[in-house]
């Protein structure tokens, strides 16, 4: 009877431990290749660096991975927006709205900014530079009640049972199993993606590297612009929509609401 008991002790215990190994070996990731290329950024002499760290170094496959996920509705509760929703190319990345509507419908408090050249910024993101980082900012929306209204935990959870993602991101940053996929990573991606949104060949950029000129309407539009013509009058635009990126790249209070300081901003409710 006893060797009976044991021997059905074993057999159990053997299954077991197949089942445990079966389970490992379904999320396991290693047989792919994880051969990460680097994405080398071209910028114009008259560009500054690209604010790129250390710990999240740009490549091609993490930039796909970024992209992927930009425009995937999976990040929302209801799979019915992306960030591409509000962050639309057509208007400069924005949805050009005076407050960003989320998946119920419900309008923010904001427009949503455009991401032309965001890479490049270093006072903070979000309209009162809450956020320090572009991997910190892309956290954010994913959970906030009016935009996506989801949680992360449910986004990885998808994420890992994905019939792509999980090859997505072992490619982008060499993860060994499914249950590696975190908010982190995803944040990670999503960030190499809107860094390299760049606009360094309009007239403007061309016009800087001697390769263009203006017309004699834009001239004059260019005095107005940065005061650089005493014939003309100062249209107080260049003040801190200058070059090379047509931002002074800090926050102005611009009189529409009154608030001395970014934390007073941010408990601003502003609506049309």
């Amino acid at each position: 009877m006893k060797l009976k008991v044991k021997t059905i002790f074993c057999i159990i215990l053997l299954i077991s431990f197949i089942a445990c190994k079966e389970d490992n070996i379904e999320g396991d990731l290693t047989a792919i290749p994880y051969k990460p290329d680097n994405y080398v950024v071209n910028l114009p002499s008259h560009f500054p660096p690209l604010s790129t760290p250390q710990d999240n170094p740009l490549t091609s496959q993490g930039i796909q991975l970024g992209r992927h996920l930009f425009y995937d509705p999976i990040l929302s509760a209801d799979s019915s927006m992306s960030c591409a929703s509000c962050h639309l190319p057509e208007f400069a990345f924005t949805d050009a709205n005076a407050t960003s509507l989320g998946i119920d419908g419900l309008p923010g408090t904001r427009s949503s900014m455009s991401l032309i050249n965001v890479g490049f910024v270093q006072s903070g993101l979000f309209w009162d530079g809450r956020a320090k980082t572009l991997e910190d900012q892309a956290i954010l929306p994913v959970e906030d009640p009016i935009e996506l209204h989801n949680t992360w935990p449910d986004v990885v959870n998808k994420l890992r049972s994905h019939a792509v993602y999980p090859r997505m991101f072992r490619e982008a940053f060499g993860i060994r199993n499914t249950s590696e996929i975190t908010k982190e990573l995803a944040a990670k991606a999503i960030a190499q993606f809107e860094r390299i949104i760049i606009s360094k060949d309009s007239k403007f950029d061309r016009i800087q590297q001697g390769k263009d000129f203006y017309t004699d309407l834009e001239l004059i539009g260019q005095g107005l612009y940065f005061d650089n013509d005493p014939d003309l009058p100062d249209a107080e635009c260049g003040h801190c929509h200058n070059t090379p990126l047509a931002t002074s790249d800090d926050f102005f209070n611009n009189g529409i609401t009154q608030s001395s300081t970014l934390e007073g901003f941010r408990t601003l409710v502003v609506v049309k």
